[in-house]
């Protein structure tokens, strides 16, 4: 059995790529608080039914995987664009036609940061829980 084609593994790995993208998308909008005209974006939400028709049917959500141990799992960063952005105005624009509020980016990073923290420990546990039923202990 090839531990990447488990659907928990392949939809928790699909999880933390599309929180990956978003964090990008999230640190754009941050650095461009100040620029004239910059609407905030955001990538649009997963879709879970999508996910779990791709885990059933053993679909890979990464193409290319490429690993330098065959013990390895592989994961292959993310671009937003996999993702697709959509605008997503926190505020209504400013004088100069900004559309980002700081407050409201950073309340999105902290979310998406616990989110990302939340599937690598649940990514772990199902790690740690196979290796104890095929009888290895340890790392």
């Amino acid at each position: 059995m090839n531990l990447p084609e488990i659907p928990l593994l392949t939809m928790l790995k699909g999880s933390m790529s599309w929180l990956e993208a978003r964090q990008s998308v999230l640190s754009q909008n941050v650095s461009n608080a100040d620029t004239p005209n910059y609407v905030a974006h955001d990538v649009k939400p997963l879709d879970f039914e999508r996910m779990l028709r791709q885990g059933a049917e053993g679909d890979k959500f990464h193409r290319g995987l490429a690993t330098t141990d065959a013990h390895h799992i592989a994961f292959t960063p993310s671009s937003p664009g996999e993702f697709g952005s959509t605008d997503a105005p926190d505020i209504e624009a400013a004088p100069n036609g900004n559309s980002v509020s700081l407050e409201e980016e950073m309340i999105k990073v902290s979310e998406t940061q616990a989110q990302f923290q939340a599937a690598t420990n649940l990514y772990s546990k199902a790690l740690s829980m196979m290796r104890t039923a095929i009888g290895k202990s340890g790392s």
